[in-house]
C-alpha cells in the first residue's frame, strides 16, 4: 500500500502545483480579455478569470443580479470620502503594453440614483512595473456627468475634457469604450465613446516619461470615490483588446 501511495500522492502534488503554476502564469500575462461576470466574480488564481486582484478600502465588488437586464454584473460600492478615498474595483494584470500600442477598455455601466455622476473614477490604466512608486498612469472618470481623462499622475496638471459632449443620466446602461495609443510623447492618443457617440477625443502624452513607458494593469469599478456620499457602480460585459 505504502509504495502506491507516495507515487500517487507525489504525482497528485505535481499536478497540482502545474495547474496553480499555469493559472497564476495565465493571469499575469494576459493580453486582450473579456468578462461578463455571469459565472460570478473570482479573484486571485481562478480558472479563467482576469482578475488578480481586488481593492476594497472602505468599498466592496461583488457579483450579484443585474437591474434592468438578464445575468450577473459587477456591483461595486465605495464610501465617502473621508481621510483618504475610498476604493472598491478589480485589476487585471496585463502583459506590458508598450509605447506606440494601443489598449481599448469597453464596459457597460449603470449608476443608480443617490450616487453622483461626478468625482467618481472608473478606469485606471497604470504601469506598477516601469520602475516608479505609486503606479503612474491615466485615468477614465466622471466630472458633472461627463467622462473626462485624468493625467495627474503622469505629471500633466489639466485634465482632457469636452464641457459640451453629452452626460450620463441615473438609472440607465450605457456603454463606454475608451481607446488609448500609449505614448510619453505628442504622439499619444485618446479616444472616448458614450453609446456609440465619440465624447472626447485628445492628442498628447498617455504614460508617464520614464525609461520604461508601458501599461500593465488595468483597473475597474470605483477606482476613487471623491464625494460626501457614498457611491455605487454597476459594470458589466468588460471588455479589454490590446493590438
Amino acid at each position: 500500500m505504502t509504495r502506491i501511495a507516495i507515487p500517487l500522492l507525489l504525482a497528485t502534488g505535481a499536478l497540482i502545483a502545474a495547474v496553480v503554476a499555469s493559472r497564476s502564469t495565465a493571469q499575469s500575462d494576459l493580453a486582450s480579455f473579456a468578462d461578463d461576470f455571469d459565472r460570478g466574480l473570482c479573484v486571485g488564481r481562478c480558472a479563467a478569470s482576469p482578475w488578480a486582484i481586488a481593492q476594497q478600502i472602505r468599498g466592496s465588488v461583488r457579483a450579484a443580479p443585474a437591474p434592468a437586464r438578464a445575468g450577473l454584473a459587477l456591483v461595486a460600492r465605495a464610501e465617502p470620502k473621508s481621510d483618504g478615498v475610498a476604493k472598491a474595483d478589480i485589476v487585471a494584470r496585463l502583459r506590458p503594453v508598450g509605447a506606440g500600442r494601443r489598449i481599448s477598455v469597453a464596459f457597460d455601466l449603470r449608476v443608480p440614483a443617490g450616487t453622483p455622476l461626478n468625482s467618481l473614477q472608473l478606469v485606471d490604466l497604470e504601469c506598477a512595473t516601469c520602475g516608479e512608486g505609486g503606479n503612474p498612469g491615466i485615468r477614465l472618470y466622471l466630472r458633472r456627468g461627463r467622462l473626462r481623462v485624468d493625467r495627474s499622475k503622469i505629471g500633466v496638471e489639466h485634465a482632457w475634457t469636452r464641457d459640451e459632449a453629452p452626460t450620463l443620466a441615473n438609472d440607465r446602461w450605457h456603454h463606454i469604450v475608451w481607446q488609448v495609443r500609449v505614448s510619453a510623447g505628442n504622439d499619444g492618443e485618446t479616444r472616448v465613446l458614450l453609446d456609440g457617440e465619440e465624447v472626447l477625443a485628445a492628442r498628447g502624452a498617455t504614460a508617464a516619461d520614464l525609461p520604461r513607458v508601458a501599461i500593465d494593469r488595468v483597473q475597474i469599478g470605483i477606482t476613487a470615490n471623491s464625494n460626501a456620499v457614498p457611491a455605487t457602480a454597476w459594470f458589466d460585459n468588460v471588455r479589454v483588446v490590446v493590438s
